[in-house]
């Protein structure tokens, strides 16, 4: 256990609306551009010289953008959450929580606690699901979930929270996904203990202690069913998770104040300006999603150390990510020029499939 983390947070899924997996066109293309970089720099002997290893090669790839060297990942949304003397948070089960669930078979067979960072034994084999809502890219990973299939000794203990609804339970979803003919595994033939009584009341909302950690929630703008978005802090120190949310051309009070001095904002921008507002296509305004500029605006407003862009545009390349993380870039620096923004400091980064960040004690 790292004595000197008070939470770590890691991102199995940062695709919006659906699973967008890389295609050969896309392979070939970062191919393509690697064949190119390495060109610029003056081709492979003058790189690697005449022995080309695997350690000069690795090394050479970390200084590559993703879209070169790697991906910024293909799955819908599912963060993992390690806080301090807690048990394991989750948020969402888009289609990232398969990779997830494999990474914790591994825990759950080697004996330890499903979160690292919690020496409590009483709960090493607890998972708390937060989902922000029910539209399919944020539930439809769960069947996929290996270890909600696992029975005896290391059965989880798995407890749901979500928003409630009058036509339907947070249950009943989840039960509804696994109906036939949708799957062949049925919801009360996985035998996981559930728990699903954490159905969060938007007009009063109040803290959750889970172990340590504290968690808050606020409702936030999404069509038809609105989302939640949720603070975990532990420690001292606090991350926010505002996915599937729109701006709407103000600022959102209620997210400013969920976010207030929060090192870390994930952030839902899915479009950029010129697509929110059908400049490029169709105009986007209603469809309960954001932009970089309102992400900076609202991280600014918030104090915010870090804001991550998330819930990626599913049509657009790793090329054109890096294209809006440049923008969002510039973006920032002219609105820290603003006499409103005087002294303040915030740092950008682009959420990818594999993101960590470990926030200190």
């Amino acid at each position: 256990m790292e004595s000197d983390l008070a939470m770590l947070i890691k991102y199995w899924g940062v695709q919006g609306s659906i699973p967008s997996p890389l295609t050969t066109e896309d392979v070939r293309a970062k191919e393509f551009a690697l064949i190119e970089a390495i060109q610029r720099q003056g081709g492979i002997e003058r790189l690697f010289g005449k022995d080309v290893n695997e350690t000069k090669v690795q090394e050479f790839l970390r200084n590559q953008p993703l879209s070169v060297s790697g991906t910024y990942g293909g799955d819908t949304t599912c963060l993992e959450v390690q806080a301090r003397d807690s048990p394991l948070i989750m948020i969402d089960s888009g289609s990232g929580i398969r990779k997830l669930g494999k990474i914790l078979i591994q825990r759950l067979f080697s004996d330890q606690n499903l979160n690292p960072l919690d020496s409590d034994l009483n709960r090493k084999r607890e998972v708390h699901l937060f989902l922000t809502h029910y539209h399919w890219d944020h539930i439809q990973g769960f069947p996929f979930f290996d270890p909600a299939f696992i029975s005896g000794d290391n059965k989880l203990k798995i407890y749901f929270y979500g928003k409630p609804d009058p036509r339907m339970r947070l249950s009943d979803v989840l039960k509804g996904q696994q109906q036939v003919p949708n799957f062949p595994v049925e919801w009360l033939e996985m035998p996981c203990d559930k728990e699903y009584d954490g159905e969060l009341n938007r007009m009063a909302p109040y803290e959750i202690k889970i172990g340590d950690a504290v968690v808050s929630f606020a409702e936030l703008n999404h069509p038809k069913t609105k989302t939640l978005g949720y603070a975990i802090s532990v420690g001292g120190k606090k991350f926010v998770c505002a996915t599937d949310t729109e701006h709407f051309g103000v600022l959102d009070q209620t997210l400013v104040k969920l976010a207030e001095d929060a090192d870390v904002l994930y952030y839902d921008a899915q479009y950029t300006p010129e697509e929110y507002a059908g400049l490029v296509g169709m105009p986007k305004t209603g469809w309960g999603h954001s932009t970089y500029e309102w992400a900076v605006k609202t991280a600014l407003a918030a104090n915010v150390k870090i804001v991550v862009l998330g819930h990626h545009e599913p049509t657009r390349d790793d090329f054109g990510i890096e294209v809006v993380h440049q923008r969002a870039l510039r973006y920032l620096d002219e609105q820290l020029k603003r006499s409103d923004n005087k002294g303040k400091e915030l740092e950008i980064v682009m959420g990818y499939q594999g993101l960590e960040q470990k926030l200190a004690a």
